[in-house]
């Protein structure tokens, strides 16, 4: 349920030729959600002849997000721009204390094209400079909408409630408990700031046009759902904390240009690019710069990027195969255990791009768009699980287990999941569509104009990955539904 409602003032000034535009404005927004799960343990029955409930898992919960926001624009001769909002965020994730986030922002533009100075440089169509500072929040918890508050949950099913005994009948008499969960009362508003530089150009009648932008991000208070709380603090070993900070630095362009202009023939071309490092600043409430916390293959560490890998670094003999169960011994104690573990690549690419190019001619039009990244790594999970070719790992129960083809280039008998050898580079360019259309008017036989037009999307992908399909989120390739390859033809008309 959503009510937003704004009000905005305009005016013109004598003074400078300037130009004030205000606005405020009000948001309410209420999520709702409720639903219902069963488990049910089928080899048993209850009573009445049913299979027995293990769990039941009906649930109903709601937040809200309160907001009051602002912002003032004030021009100088359409060539100095000023901006200045803010917004005043309240959520029920919160407590009371920390219910209200306050976010500002400010811009500057220089629309420098309308200086006296330039307006004769013909060439130059548009150029604009850009500064810029804000404060945004996050409210996403992902573990509840209300970890702020003590509660209790009530147990269902045998394996979660106490046994008192047995009835008289000799069934045994399962008593309900009622547990606490863990909570947070001082969770809070997770906010980044970032700065920005940009320039916006534009040349030869916007022929070519595009954008720069280099930026500097800092994020605190970061909300974790996996803070790890000492003994006897709270009800669980983990619960939902504001910990850690991160930063993010990069640059982002894009380019438009249109190569060919004629009457009967345009291309259109565009591209963007991105850049971007990140690294971990805090991870824990004190400002230990060794703190670090393991996921499974992967590991957050202060001092190096999100998402690295933590394996053991494969050996390879001569000929570049991998040695089963052959690692390098970090510390020399001739002992293989969590210490000969090494921080390896990350599932975050270094570049991300795109690219969209569309040609017409006359009624003739052909488009294709892509987009990839460079830099990011996946760990094949699904390689490394189904690694081993014993003869009682692919025969079992009378018959045969699949394997992937890599399990025939690495030859394991068993699996070697920690292995640096499954840390494979997933950078890729994927075409995602091309398109050919024919387009007509309306003629004495055709009382309509319409469109006649085939697409593929998904058609190829240009990797070196040896997973089904490099781009994964997360980095982890387990269960991964394959992307389809789909051809369409279709038409419009408009009568």
């Amino acid at each position: 349920m959503l009510l937003e409602f704004y009000a905005q003032y305009v005016k013109d000034l004598d003074f400078l030729d300037s130009r004030i535009d205000i606005m405020g404005g009000y948001s309410w927004q209420h999520y709702h959600r409720k639903g219902s799960n069963r488990d049910y343990r089928i080899s048993k029955l209850d009573e009445e002849g049913n299979p027995q409930v293990i769990t039941i898992g009906d649930y109903v919960n709601n937040n809200y997000l309160v907001s009051f926001f602002g912002r003032l624009n004030y021009s100088i001769a359409d060539k100095y721009l000023f901006t200045f909002t803010l917004r005043n965020d309240g959520s029920s994730r919160f407590s009371s204390d920390n219910r209200w986030g306050l976010f500002p922002a400010a811009a500057f533009a220089w629309r420098a094209n309308n200086e006296g100075f330039l307006s004769e440089v013909k060439a130059l169509s548009d150029l604009k400079v850009r500064l810029g500072w804000g404060i945004t929040g996050q409210q996403d918890i992902n573990q509840g909408d209300y970890p702020y508050l003590g509660s209790y949950q009530y147990a269902v099913g045998e394996q979660t409630n106490q046994m008192l005994g047995y009835n008289p009948d000799g069934t045994p008499n399962w008593v309900s408990v009622i547990r606490p969960l863990a909570y947070n009362p001082d969770i809070k508003w997770e906010e980044t700031t970032t700065y920005n530089l940009g320039i916006d150009y534009g040349f030869l009648a916007n022929r070519i046009s595009g954008s720069v932008d280099l930026y500097y991000r800092k994020t605190k208070d970061l909300i974790n759902a996996a803070t790890k709380t000492a003994a006897g603090t709270n009800f669980n070993q983990y619960v939902v904390a504001n910990i850690g900070s991160l930063e993010n630095r990069g640059a982002e362009v894009s380019i438009n240009a249109i190569p060919v202009l004629t009457k009967d023939w345009q291309w259109d071309i565009g591209t963007n690019f991105a850049y971007n490092k990140n690294k971990i600043l805090k991870l824990t409430f004190g400002d230990n710069t060794n703190s670090e916390r393991r996921d499974g293959i992967k590991i957050q560490k202060v001092g190096y990027a999100t998402d690295m890998f933590y394996v053991y670094q494969q050996v390879y003999d001569e000929t570049g195969y991998p040695i089963e169960g052959a690692y390098v011994d970090q510390n020399n104690d001739g002992v293989r255990n969590d210490e000969d573990f090494m921080i390896y690549k990350r599932a975050t690419p270094d570049w991300t791009l795109g690219l969209n190019t569309k040609l017409t001619w006359k009624s003739w039009d052909l488009s294709m768009a892509g987009h990839g990244s460079l830099g990011n790594y996946n760990y094949n999970n699904v390689a490394a699980s189904n690694a081993s070719t014993a003869t009682g790992s692919v025969f079992q129960n009378t018959f045969m287990y699949n394997r992937p083809k890599d399990a025939l280039y690495t030859r394991y008998t068993t699996t070697q999941s920690n292995s640096s050898y499954y840390i494979q580079n997933a950078s890729f360019f994927r075409i995602d569509n091309i398109t050919l259309g024919w387009s007509f008017r309306t003629q004495t036989r055709l009382p309509f104009r319409g469109r006649i037009y085939g697409s593929v999307q998904n058609p190829v992908t240009f990797t070196r990955y040896k997973g089904m399909d490099p781009e994964i989120s997360g980095g982890i390739d387990n269960n991964f539904y394959p992307r389809p390859l789909t051809m369409l033809l279709g038409f419009n008309l408009t009568f």
